[in-house]
C-alpha cells in the first residue's frame, strides 16, 4: 500500500485536499529555495494538506488557502524570517504540519530519517515523533484518543 493510501486509511472521515500539481510543487520549492523531500512530495501529489483530530492541520497545504491560515511556504518563510525563532534550528528544517495545540512537525536536513516535533517555547530542543510523517501523525492520533478516553 502506498503511503498516501495508508494515511487516508488511518484518517477516514478527515478533510484531505485535492492533489497538488507538479507546477504547484515547483512553485513552493522556488519560494522556499529548496526541493521538497521525496516523502513530502509523494504526499502532496496525493493530497494537498489534510486535517487530523480537532481539525488540526496535520499536513499543511503547500500555500495558505486564505490569508491568515498556514501553508507550508508561508509558515517556513515566517519561521526563517523572524529572529524570535532559533535560526540555527528553523533554517535547517522544513516544517509541514502541526497538532493544533502548538508544536509543529518538520524534517531536519541533518536527520532525514526522523520526523521531529518542535514548539517555539522549546528553543532549540526537539522531540523525535517517528521515522515518517505517518508515524508522527499516528502517535498524535493515539494521544488524542487517550485524552478523549477512546
Amino acid at each position: 500500500m502506498r503511503v498516501a493510501e495508508e494515511v487516508r486509511a488511518h484518517f477516514v472521515g478527515r478533510w484531505f485536499g485535492s492533489p497538488a500539481t507538479e507546477a504547484a510543487i515547483r512553485g513552493a520549492e522556488d519560494a522556499l529555495g529548496e526541493p521538497l523531500p521525496p516523502a513530502l512530495r509523494e504526499l502532496y501529489l496525493a493530497f494537498n494538506g489534510f486535517n487530523g483530530p480537532i481539525d488540526a492541520a496535520f499536513f499543511w497545504p503547500l500555500s495558505a488557502p486564505e490569508p491568515g491560515t498556514g501553508g507550508l511556504v508561508e509558515m517556513n518563510l515566517f519561521f526563517r524570517g523572524n529572529d524570535l525563532f532559533p535560526q540555527e534550528l528553523v533554517a535547517q528544517c522544513l516544517f509541514f504540519g502541526d497538532n493544533g495545540i502548538g508544536p509543529q512537525w518538520a524534517l531536519h536536513r541533518d536527520r532525514p530519517e526522523q520526523v521531529i516535533k518542535w514548539d517555539a517555547r522549546w528553543g532549540t530542543e526537539v522531540e523525535v515523533s517517528g521515522a515518517t510523517p505517518l508515524e508522527a501523525w499516528l502517535a498524535e492520533q493515539r494521544f488524542y484518543d487517550e485524552v478523549a478516553g477512546e
